[in-house]
């Protein structure tokens, strides 16, 4: 069952009427009235963001004797659970990764893995929630295991000093993603709250919270919604690319991962009512389902070492990172910034770091069946970004793009990775090609590029599959780093 609000207060019903100046990168007339769409589908909140001053500690009571609305919150940090069904890393070759417990073991604790982990939970994820939880009682649980290496237990332990509402839990057990019993039962054990109801919320540790969640969440901890579950639909996505977060786009992903929360209290029994968490995507098949999308509520960051990139095998990330975020349009960087004020200044529309794009057409450009070459340098991955002229555009498999590698004959597990990228092999010259996406991402037409290790592009070819002619403004692309896990 899912449910919104019926009615919204003369305040919520105002336009936004904001929009982003942080990209160079021009809006075609398209994406723009898309935009436009967007921002009039939504009310805004009345409420104002939180304030970037230093968050305090939380307390169960405000000045004025009212109490806060309890939340209870839960990480799990790269908890050791080879075996368990939860992540594709710990199931079998049939379902997952199939990886042996030493594999599993190498695997969740490299430090490629784990180095930008524990940077974005401490330095981003955590200062942002206590930003969010200002105003708010918050209590929040960070499980791990004992085996987690040493240097990544000191940086929980001294992000457990900093911010109060931290609380540390180690266990040799598998944990689930919203809080135990035993944890909810130490936390209410600290408070006199009673019958009232709280609520309990995933947090995973390369995510972010808005500024607002919890403003957003509060309304819906009442008595008569205990036993259900809320949902914050919209939120913000990027790549992570060296430390900041490129292609970011507004996202519009109900009933994920990202935040779910569900409306708890204690009975008359003293037992916890609504404490079992289904899987997040079902989750109205079990409970009935709060849905508010009306502002975006999370920063859902695309990185390497996430779970849902593990296949086995290697597979390229960036083609299949940027397809699952493309979604509902660029972001609107000045909204990112007002609600993830730890990401100020870090997040841009480009599909790659901003100062790194290679111009390699800047005058119009008329593409036919004649091939437009053009030399690239650089090894690694790239975004290859084509701008139509005013009016125009790429329609479906209307602009082939061919790349010349440094192999001089077809390898099968080059020709196996470009394949799960959607490039193909041409017996005929020996190269890799595919077709243009032709749906737009706001700012042109992008497609990411990534080669297989050991293998260069050193060649990118375009050419109309068809007599018609496309007319292109710029052609440019953006070197990606090279994959580490």
């Amino acid at each position: 069952m899912l449910y919104s609000p019926g009615c919204q207060s003369a305040s919520e019903t105002r336009i936004r009427a904001r929009f982003s100046t942080g990209s160079a990168i021009q809006y075609r007339k398209g994406s723009f009235m898309v935009n436009i769409f967007r921002k009039l589908r939504r009310s805004e909140p009345s409420t104002t963001a939180a304030s970037k001053g230093p968050a305090q500690e939380t307390s169960p009571v405000v000045e004025s004797g009212k109490p806060r609305t309890l939340f209870i919150g839960h990480t799990r940090f790269s908890v050791h659970q080879h075996g368990s069904g939860y992540f594709n890393a710990t199931r079998d070759a049939d379902a997952g990764a199939g990886f042996t417990e030493d594999e599993y073991t190498s695997w969740l604790y490299s430090e490629t893995r784990l180095a930008p982990r524990t940077e974005i939970f401490t330095t981003l994820s955590l200062p942002q929630l206590a930003l969010a939880a200002r105003d708010h009682d918050v209590v929040h649980f960070v499980s791990y295991s004992p085996s987690l290496p040493a240097h990544h237990q000191q940086a929980l332990k001294e992000a457990a000093q900093k911010h109060p509402f931290l609380r540390l839990n180690e266990t040799t057990k598998p944990v689930n993603s919203t809080p135990s019993r035993k944890l909810v039962e130490q936390a209410l054990a600290e408070r006199d709250l009673g019958s009232r109801p709280f609520g309990v919320y995933r947090l995973d540790d390369d995510d972010l919270l808005s500024v607002r969640y919890f403003d957003q969440m509060a309304p819906y901890v009442t008595p008569r919604h205990v036993g259900w579950w809320v949902s914050l639909g919209t939120g913000f996505s990027a790549i992570r690319v060296d430390g900041k977060y490129a292609y970011t786009r507004e996202l519009y992903y109900p009933k994920s991962a990202f935040g779910p929360m569900a409306i708890a209290a204690v009975d008359q029994d003293g037992e916890i009512e609504n404490l079992s968490a289904p899987k997040h995507t079902v989750m109205d098949k079990f409970n009935p389902t709060i849905l508010d999308s009306r502002e975006p509520a999370y920063f859902h960051i695309r990185h390497e070492s996430q779970d849902s990139t593990v296949k086995g095998s290697i597979a390229p990330f960036y083609p299949e990172a940027m397809s699952r975020i493309l979604g509902e349009g660029p972001a609107d960087l000045t909204q990112a910034a007002e609600l993830f004020p730890v990401l100020d200044g870090l997040a841009a529309h480009e599909p790659g770091a901003p100062e790194s794009g290679v111009t390699l057409s800047a005058a119009p450009l008329s593409l036919s069946r004649e091939a437009v070459t053009f030399d690239w340098p650089h090894e690694g991955p790239l975004s290859l970004v084509l701008i139509p002229a005013e009016g125009g555009r790429v329609n479906s498999n209307q602009v082939q793009v061919r790349l010349t590698v440094t192999e001089t004959s077809e390898d099968e597990e080059t020709s196996k990775f470009f394949a799960q990228g959607r490039f193909r092999h041409s017996e005929r010259d020996g190269t890799y090609w595919t077709y243009m996406p032709h749906k737009t991402s706001g700012f042109g037409h992008v497609l990411p590029i990534e080669p297989p290790k050991g293998v260069s592009v050193s060649k990118i070819t375009l050419i109309t599959s068809r007599k018609d002619q496309v007319d292109l403004d710029s052609v440019t692309a953006y070197p990606l780093p090279a994959r580490r896990v």
